[in-house]
């Protein structure tokens, strides 16, 4: 006689465990596949990894299985029941509630898939699993390198080189733009993040040579207060050496 591997109703029990398996009466010999099912039905999603667990402890507990085993068997009785539910004729009185079991089996079958660490599942379901999850990294990679490619585009061989020591200087003829405005009143340049001037400096421009690290940028846009840097690296005034002067159109 073949041991069941779930945890059984003792019989006339009144303080069973929800998740026991039977009837008042105890649970019949080779009905405990049916009874697991049920309470499948019965349960909420958010329960089904404390059920599936309750009656694997108690499998391992009393040796009876193994880890891989006890999920080959469950997996092996929801798939034979959705089977089952499926075969049966869509005109009877009973499809609406098959077609609900399916999908709570269904449903638990997605735990198990979750869980299932040695492949254990039939071996075409695994395969199919693994070329899916392949295709869709081949059309990430296809994605990324089509991105990638555009944004070489944008890549330089060669800094444009600023004058050793005059980073700074640099800085304020950038500060002097920001602020220039056109005949309309609106702004010539505008940016809604300042950290966009310093990635640019860094990425296209050198201090004599040397990269310009963005954190070291970074310093020149902080937060102000008025006109007045309230922290960071200030630009100071022996480092200004130009002013950018707005000319007045001729009228005719």
């Amino acid at each position: 006689m073949k041991t069941s591997y779930f945890k059984p109703r003792k019989s006339f029990s009144f303080s069973a465990h929800p998740y026991d398996l039977g009837t008042f009466m105890g649970l019949r010999y080779s009905y405990d596949d049916n009874h697991f099912l049920l309470k499948i039905y019965r349960i909420e999603e958010e329960e089904f990894s404390r059920y599936y667990n309750y009656h694997l402890n108690y499998a391992l507990e009393g040796n009876l299985t193994g880890k891989e085993d006890f999920f080959r068997h469950v997996w092996q009785i929801v798939q034979n029941r959705i089977r089952h539910f499926e075969m049966q004729d869509p005109f009877s009185s009973n499809h609406a509630m098959h077609k609900l079991n399916i999908e709570k089996l269904q449903q638990f079958q997605e735990y198990l898939k979750r869980i299932d660490e040695w492949n254990a599942r039939p071996s075409h379901i695994v395969i199919e699993e693994k070329e899916n999850i392949i295709q869709k990294q081949k059309e990430l990679i296809e994605e990324l390198q089509a991105r990638l490619d555009e944004l070489r585009v944008f890549e330089v061989s060669q800094k444009i080189r600023v004058e050793e020591g005059y980073v700074a200087t640099f800085i304020d003829l950038f500060k002097q733009i920001e602020k220039l405005e056109l005949p309309s009143g609106r702004k010539l340049i505008l940016s809604d993040h300042q950290i966009v001037y310093p990635r640019m400096i860094s990425k296209y421009f050198s201090d004599g040579g040397d990269d310009i690290p963005v954190e070291t940028l970074r310093n020149y846009y902080v937060g102000k207060k008025d006109d007045v840097t309230s922290k960071g690296t200030e630009i100071k005034p022996e480092q200004k050496f130009f002013k950018i002067v707005p000319i007045t159109p001729n009228k005719k």
